[in-house]
Order: structure tokens, then sequence, then C-alpha cells
């Protein structure tokens, strides 16, 4: 909007315009992009078409990130619609034809609503007023508020008002509002600037959300590792840093030990340390995972590439190959390009193309992701995994927010897109196959075809373990890991 320089003094001078802080856990709230304002067919409605594509840029971007989407609607009852009760559609007439279960009230079909977003049907402009808009935010641990949506100058202006007078933080998108005429849109979008909110470009909430992919790790993360017998150590994989967990002796057999899809490497230390009296363990944070950094790349292929960057960086001669679940299918490609004394593969996801897909979904795996990220305790893990050890509880609820969503998503993708059986009957003797006896991962379908893909692959069930075989029955699954790693020695 053109603003002179006179009216520019003026909010310099009352001091008017300060940034908003960005916060790490926001939530995107869309204002009445229903088809009674989104199609001009409809009294109150205009060609929002435009707005509606940038609203479901910002919708995808934060499922990516998991921002919760909270929809809004103007819904009246048919006798709030007929009667006179509602001051507002005495000024505004036109209104009444958004009535609850009318195509006036439906949301704009080209936005992806989907089971999760929250609807916040109203009777005013603002999305507070007489709504449970606050407390849900509040509920939601939100620290700032992403508003778009319309009318700019009525709905939108309104809710962004009163989520400052909420006490959230606002930045309203400036290509993802509309309004029936440039003049009100204009002058909303300046005064929401100057006093309430800032208003952004598209790209920068865009990149603003992208960034929410922040893995943190708090002091008491870090302090872990204090408690751990192990020497730090780092390999550059390309451009990747990778650290790895170095539990010696230094000339002890060395056994590379490939967690899964959410497991840093300090979660198997309660694993490795049993070890050491047999061979020399080194435990990886995979990619995109505890302190190793984040990549572009998380297939099979790139994993096996920081395998050889380890193995060769440290100069591990005639290493053993140890991998759980993701490690595992990580373990049997990097054993098809490169010779090993021999390798472990516990509980591998047997999910390909035309198979069952992976049990865990991987809206599961985020959820639990976005309950680390939000804060989490043991207590909160347990209702989850209530078979593990304590120990393992507090691990997870202290380290999971160190993994990458991007990470674990690629990886989930892997898991249906990438054959395991591609790679295992190609996977050199000797080789050791531990499975659940409970396992939904590895059934005991899957463990016969398995048997019949790699007949030299030595097989050892864990009875009722589940797929997290170490963690459901330790000392069986240890027992059985020590033994495999006994005849490879």
């Amino acid at each position: 909007m053109p603003v002179d320089e006179r009216l520019d003094s003026v909010y310099d001078r009352a001091g008017f315009g300060a940034s908003v802080p960005r916060g790490s856990r926001p939530a995107l709230v869309v204002v009445d992009l229903t088809r009674g304002f989104t199609e001009p067919g409809f009294p109150s409605g205009a060609d929002l078409t435009a707005e509606v594509t940038a609203t479901a840029a910002l919708v995808a971007e934060a499922r990516r990130r998991d921002v919760p989407v909270i929809y809004t609607a103007i819904s009246y009852t048919p006798a709030e619609a007929d009667g006179d009760a509602v001051a507002w559609l005495r000024k505004a007439p036109g209104m009444r034809a958004l009535r609850e279960g009318s195509e006036a009230v439906a949301l704009d079909p080209r936005l992806d609503q989907r089971q999760g977003d929250h609807l916040i049907l109203k009777k005013g402009a603002s999305a507070f007023h007489g709504t449970s808009l606050a407390a849900l935010l509040t509920s939601l641990g939100t620290d700032n508020v992403v508003v778009c949506g319309a009318t700019t100058s009525g709905c939108v202006r309104a809710t962004a008002v009163d989520a400052v007078q909420s006490g959230f933080n606002t930045l309203v998108v400036r290509e993802a509002c509309g309004d029936r005429a440039q003049g009100p849109h204009d002058a909303a979008l300046f005064d929401l600037q100057a006093k309430y909110a800032d208003v952004v470009e598209l790209d920068e909430a865009l990149a603003y959300l992208a960034d929410l992919d922040r893995r943190t790790l708090g002091q008491p993360a870090l302090a872990d590792l204090g408690d751990v017998p192990a020497t730090s150590r780092w390999v550059t994989s390309g451009s990747v840093r990778l650290h790895v967990l170095d539990y010696g002796p230094a000339d002890g057999v060395p056994v590379l030990v490939l967690p899964g899809i959410t497991s840093p490497a300090v979660t198997m230390d309660f694993v490795v340390r049993e070890l050491t009296d047999l061979v020399r363990p080194l435990v990886l944070d995979v990619r995109g995972r505890g302190l190793s950094d984040d990549a572009s790349d998380y297939d099979l292929g790139s994993y096996a590439a920081d395998v050889d960057a380890v193995v060769d960086g440290l100069g591990l001669r005639d290493p053993i190959l140890f991998g759980h679940s993701m490690g595992a299918r990580i373990a049997a490609r990097a054993a098809t390009t490169r010779p090993l004394r021999g390798t472990v593969l516990a509980d591998p996801p047997l999910s390909g193309p035309g198979r069952a897909p992976y049990p865990t979904t991987l809206d599961a795996f985020l959820g639990q992701l976005a309950q680390a990220r939000r804060g989490t305790d043991a207590d909160e893990v347990a209702r989850s995994w209530p078979r593990w050890p304590r120990r393992e509880q507090e691990l997870r609820a202290r380290w999971l927010s160190s993994c990458s969503r991007d990470a674990i998503a690629a990886t989930h993708a892997g898991f249906e897109s990438e054959d395991f059986f591609d790679d295992w009957p190609k996977v050199p003797a000797p080789t050791y196959f531990l499975y659940g006896g409970a396992s939904p991962v590895v059934t005991a379908a899957g463990a016969a075809e398995a048997a019949e893909r790699n007949p030299s692959a030595e097989f050892v069930e864990i009875p009722e373990a589940g797929h997290m075989i170490f963690w459901d029955e330790p000392e069986a699954a240890l027992a059985a890991l020590r033994e495999a790693l006994r005849k490879l020695l």
C-alpha cells in the first residue's frame, strides 16, 4: 500500500513496527477459506484462487514439519441465519447464506483438510471470539500463530489482533490473505504490520516453517554421554560429518553397530557395553541422528557409503557389521559392496515394493518425534514402550529430538520402495539373522522366506520378543548376539 512520508513519520515516532519473535512451535490458522468466501458465485464470495493456492503451499509445508493446521469457518444455525439475534447479520445480511451444512460453509476443496486437523466454527469475525481457539493453541504449546485466509480487512485482521491479545506472537502471510477489494486489503495489512503482527511474504513464511526441522539436544542429553564408557570419533562421508562412539579396546575385532530409524548411538549403550570383553564395538550415529550431520539423501546407497567412510576413515580392519532394524538393512547393503568378517542382522524390515507395508506408520514415528520436541519424559515414553528398561525410556525421551524429521520420513519411505530381498540373497556367509518371535516386522512367514533366499545364513529366534528385541528381551537377545559374534571371531 503506498504510504506518504508524513504517515511513515507518524508511525515511526509512535514506535510501531517492531519485529515479532519467531518461535519453535507455531500453528497455522486458516481463516474462513470456505466456498462462501473463495468463490464469486456466493453473495459473500470473491475469486480467491491465488490466495487459496498460497495457503495450500503453507498447509503442505506445515504438514511436513508437524505444525498443527487449524481451519475456521463461519456457520449459522437456521434460527440465527433467519432471525435477528446476531447483530453482525443486521449489518451484513449477505452473510446469512453461511448456514450450517450448506455449500457456502464447506472448506474450499482445493485445500487439503485431513483427519487430525482442527476446525473452529465461529459466529463473529475473530476466530477467538466465543470459541476454544485460545485454549487449543495453549494445549498445543503454540508460541507463534501464522494467520492466512479471508477477508484481510475483516476476519483475518480480527483474528490476528485477538491472537496478539491472547499472548501469541503472530505472523500474517501477505499472498495467502484475500479481500473483496484492494484498498481494504492494503490498509488492513499496513495496520497489522504497524501494530500487531509481522506481515511476511509467502517465501519467508515457507522458509520459517521449513526451518522447524531443527534437531535439538538439551544439556541432560549431552550429559548422558558422560555415563558412556566410549570415546567420540568423527569421520566425514562426502560433506556429512558422522559421529561414532568407540568402546574399545583398540586391539579388539571391530564391530560397527548400525542402529534403527529413530535410535541415536547412545541408545545402544546398554547392549554394546556388554560386548567389550569379546570385540571392539563402535556405534554410528547414522546420518540425521544423534550428533551426526543432516544430509540431502537417506537411501540405502548413501547409508552404505557412510559405512565405507567409517570403516576406511577409522582404519577398521576386517570388521563385523551388526545392525538392528534400519541398521540391519544398511548392513545387508554394505555387505554386498565390500569384504567383511561377517554380519549380524537383527529384525530387518522385510517390506518393499509389492509387499506388506512396514507395520509402524510414518504418522506414529512423527507423532513421537513431535512429542519429544515438545518436551517429554520417561513416563510418557513408557506408555508407548512399556517393556523397555527404564534407562532406555529416559534416553528415548532425551535423545529422540536429535533425529531429523526428513531422515525419518525418507527412511520410512525407503522401507516401502527399497526391497530388502534385493540385497539379502547376495549377503555372503557368515551371516546371522536374529529376529523376535513376536515381531510384526519379521513374521514367521518372512523369516521362512529369508531362510529360503539365503540358505547360508544362520537364523536365531528370540522368543516373546517384538521388533525391539534387545529392549523387549534384553538377556536373551544379548546372549544370541554374543554367540553369533563368538562364531565370527
